[in-house]
């Protein structure tokens, strides 16, 4: 058990239980991206995901994780190439269009244009938007690992981010901002600082 009660996940050198692993990683926030590729057929195929990272900065490199079952790495291979677009704090619908497993992304037609480079990309309510080349793909359990060199870049800079917290899409709350140091006096004499009474004496 943890401090606060909580399930504990050490497991020794055991994998630990599916439930115990999903709980735990909904615990952190994640940013949402939609992944777009070119299909075989020119059209466009899109998944929601939660799993980018940086991988490289020289070269620039990202990678990100696809359920085996969406067929999605299919896509990215074949295509040679994908985009990753980072979702704006109010488009948590887009988010969930991309996650249905029947899409219907005739409404989102309009905001699916080329890029720089020949991928797909979103022309609008992103934050940052990425198109890579495929550089490498690996098998990671259940999931397929893209790994991606990054030709091109944009991003908006005043554009808030989405998030993902416990199966819920929401918004950054900034920390309140840290308290100014408070100038520094020379002690008086003898020795209290100012604006400090001297403790009573026995």
């Amino acid at each position: 058990m943890t401090d606060g009660g909580a399930p504990s996940i050490a497991g020794g050198d055991r994998a630990v239980e599916h439930g115990l692993f999903r709980h735990a990683f909904r615990q952190v926030a994640s940013p949402v991206a939609v992944l777009l590729a070119r299909t075989g057929q020119g059209g466009t195929r899109g998944i929601t995901c939660t799993s980018v990272v940086s991988l490289s900065g020289r070269p620039p490199m990202l990678l990100v994780t696809v359920d085996d079952k969406t067929g999605m790495t299919r896509t990215v291979r074949e295509a040679g190439r994908f985009s990753v677009n980072f979702l704006a704090a109010d488009r948590a619908a887009w988010a969930r269009a991309f996650s249905t497993r029947d899409q219907d992304l005739g409404a989102l037609a309009p905001v699916i244009v080329p890029g720089r480079t020949p991928v797909p990309t979103l022309a609008a309510g992103t934050s940052a938007v990425l198109e890579c080349r495929t550089a490498d793909v690996h098998r990671g359990g259940d999931h397929w690992i893209l790994c991606g060199t990054v030709v091109h870049a944009r991003f908006q800079a005043d554009a808030e981010p989405l998030l993902y917290l416990a199966g819920r899409y929401g918004r950054f709350q900034p920390a309140p901002a840290a308290a100014a140091p408070q100038e520094r006096h020379e002690p008086h004499e003898p020795h209290e600082p100012a604006g400090v009474e001297p403790a009573p004496q026995p």
